[in-house]
């Protein structure tokens, strides 16, 4: 290989690099990379197994993935060296994605030299691998299907530098036999390409023993078998495959003729006529291959058999059990696809270039259409849980529950709400608990009953809910008695593909016909003749790095025809009587889930907020005085009220704040 093609290789595989792993982690994880993660993050005995724990935080049990282990285990390792981000998750398969730019430029290379494609094929499908949509899909997700893909192309490679001459290349056969113990092991499909491994391998053994041929032939179709049983009983004893639609060949070849050309970010019907351009140039790379007995006596059909037999086993499959539900369960034809694809183009190219050159300029435009949508157009986002994290951050507070919904997402919620603090404090005894519902372990009946004792038990119960795997409630049961049996004051959605959201459910209505006996601090602060703050509860610190809870309780003067907002602080007096504030909650009642235009005289409403955790509330010096201040304002106008009446506090020079002692009110509590 001349400079000029070495550098041509290295530009291409970074190409092929920046492609996949500028923004690699631009992206939230969706429910299948979480499920990687959990594969990753397990001990080698389990992983290996395929051993996935689902938990309602009282019940825990096994399941088996669908996948083998291999890209879980590579993940595994590197995780345990590199922390667990979404980045470093995704690294293996981005990495695989990058790795088959090389592979299919060496097969490229294989093919020239045996005259079965003309020069350049490989330098042209190594350039199409650089910039595939599909490749970018998947090289940026935390799943088996970029590395499945990389190794089809490395085992058949392999293989084929084995046995290209009459002697066996010792090398390349250990390669190869490492390879495809990599390659099964990364998908179960990968027994659809075995036959033609073995087939490549009887033909080559058969040139000296017809017998030994046969027998090592059978031998590997035997395994592939065994490998294949294994896989379907492993897939549909766990219930998997029974979301899968039946197809036919007018389904699947459109749908992966779109995939492996332009990727999953463009819709089929705007685009069939350059899907079906695409078609026509690995083709007519097909056809150069296949053009006499002698080009197929030296491996003419190795991939457009590649291509054709994962198909065909699928279809045929199918009469049985549906195998397919997207382009990604047959990843393993995307290098395969590209080599022909840049064996027409380099044909043409020799033969009538400005041909060449507009199907290039053609196939390139689709190609950056269908990146662009994949960055920009939602219908290809994942669902924000970073969002939801960021929603959540500051709002779980000692007195809450949580839960998740379904169990089965537990490992993504965790991720993203960064409950580490909260696991603390549970553990710590802080009065907070995290379960999964409905229950694992009992009726959706045992289910309710158990809603109900948390009621009982607790302040307030966060609902965060995914839709992505519905299987445990399909009927939306657990909703639905939240909301017939306890107060719903919350209901954040963000963006998803299915329904996620985080819900505020209180057990107990917070109205009183007059202001709690129990409440710590009973004190008077009007505002404007309009709204009075009747008392507040301000709960100690319990865990230094969760909320405080602090109730507020409500009352108004008149009914309110306007919004107000309120800032509550806790602040330090410095010596020259200015305040400081440590900490400080601003908002809306009840973030504007019940807001003040709906509020009616003689009624007190008790309002929960989480106030900052301690550990951002500490003051200059500690002999300096701390106060908890209030203001009220109008959430439209934003001008504050005035304080027309002061019990239980002082009323600031500014005439709108009001300050409660806070060192009194520790002792008394």
């Amino acid at each position: 290989m001349g400079t000029l093609a070495r550098i041509l290789l290295l530009a291409t595989i970074l190409l092929a690099y920046a492609h996949i792993v500028v923004l690699l982690d631009a992206k939230d994880m969706w429910w299948d990379e979480s499920l990687s993660l959990q594969r990753a993050e397990e001990d080698p005995v389990d992983l290996v197994r395929g051993v996935l724990w689902i938990t309602d935080g009282i019940t825990a049990f096994p399941t088996i993935d669908q996948h083998p282990f291999f890209s879980f285990l590579v993940q595994g390792g590197l995780i345990r060296v590199a922390g667990n981000s979404v980045f470093v998750l995704r690294y293996v398969p981005a990495m695989a994605a990058t790795l088959l730019a090389p592979l299919v430029w060496a097969l490229g290379r294989w093919l020239q030299r045996r005259d079965l494609a003309v020069p350049t094929a490989g330098q042209w499908a190594a350039f199409l691998v650089a910039i595939h949509p599909f490749l970018l899909w998947y090289g940026q997700e935390a799943r088996p299907y970029a590395v499945w893909a990389m190794l089809a192309v490395l085992s058949t490679y392999l293989l084929l530098r084995a046995t290209e001459d009459a002697k066996l290349h010792r090398g390349f056969a250990a390669g190869f036999v490492a390879a495809e113990l990599m390659f099964v092991t990364s998908h179960y499909y990968a027994v659809f390409l075995v036959p033609i491994h073995a087939l490549l391998i009887f033909l080559w053994l058969a040139r000296r023993s017809l017998l030994q041929a046969l027998g090592l032939a059978i031998g590997l179709l035997a395994v592939a078998t065994a490998v294949g049983l294994y896989a379907v009983w492993t897939i549909f004893s766990q219930g998997g495959g029974q979301n899968f639609p039946s197809v036919d060949l007018g389904i699947l070849a459109p749908d992966l003729l779109n995939a492996f050309s332009l990727g999953l970010s463009v819709e089929l019907p705007p685009v069939w006529m350059i899907d079906l351009l695409f078609g026509v140039v690995a083709l007519v790379g097909a056809a150069w291959g296949l053009r006499s007995w002698r080009a197929i006596q030296r491996g003419g059909w190795v991939l457009p058999a590649a291509v054709l037999l994962p198909i065909a086993s699928v279809l045929l499959l199918n009469v049985f059990q549906p195998l397919y539900m997207n382009a990604r369960h047959l990843s393993l034809l995307v290098g395969p696809f590209t080599l022909l694809l840049g064996m027409g183009l380099a044909l043409m190219w020799t033969r009538r270039r400005w041909v060449a050159i507009v199907i290039l300029l053609i196939m390139l435009s689709a190609i950056f259409y269908s990146t662009v949508n994949y960055y920009t157009q939602e219908d290809y986002a994942k669902d924000d849980y970073t969002r939801l994290g960021e929603y959540m951050q500051g709002r779980i507070m000692p007195g809450d529950v949580v839960l998740y919904y379904p169990p089965s997402s537990w490992r993504i919620f965790d991720y993203y709400l960064r409950m580490e603090p909260v696991h603390a404090a549970v553990k710590a005894g802080a009065p907070l608990a995290v379960y999964g519902v409905p229950l694992l372990n009992g009726t959706m009946d045992d289910t309710k009953v158990w809603l109900q004792e948390l009621g009982r038990r607790y302040r307030r119960i966060w609902v965060v809910k995914s839709g992505t795997h519905p299987y445990f409630d399909l009927e939306g049961e657990v909703e639905a008695w939240l909301r017939d049996n306890f107060l719903q004051v919350r209901d954040a959605l963000f963006f998803s593909h299915s329904s996620l959201r985080a819900q505020l459910y209180l057990p107990e209505i917070p109205v009183f016909e007059a202001l709690p006996a129990t409440v710590q601090h009973p004190v008077t602060a009007e505002f404007g003749n309009l709204l009075r703050l009747a008392g507040y509860d301000a709960d100690p610190p319990v865990a230094r790095d969760l909320p405080s809870p602090v109730r507020l309780y409500w009352q108004v003067i008149e009914k309110p025809q306007r919004r107000y907002k309120y800032i509550w602080s806790l602040a330090e007096q410095l010596p020259d009587g200015q305040l400081r504030h440590l900490a400080t909650v601003e908002r809306e009642p009840y973030e504007g889930d019940i807001p003040t235009i709906y509020w009616d005289p003689g009624k007190t409403i008790m309002e929960y907020t989480e106030f900052p955790p301690a550990a951002a509330a500490a003051p200059a010096a500690p002999s300096n005085q701390l106060f908890y201040t209030l203001q009220v304002y109008d959430a439209e106008t934003l001008e504050k009220l005035p304080l027309t009446s002061v019990e239980g506090g002082t009323t600031a020079p500014d005439g709108v704040t009001v300050l409660f002692h806070w060192e009194e009110h520790t002792a008394r509590q």
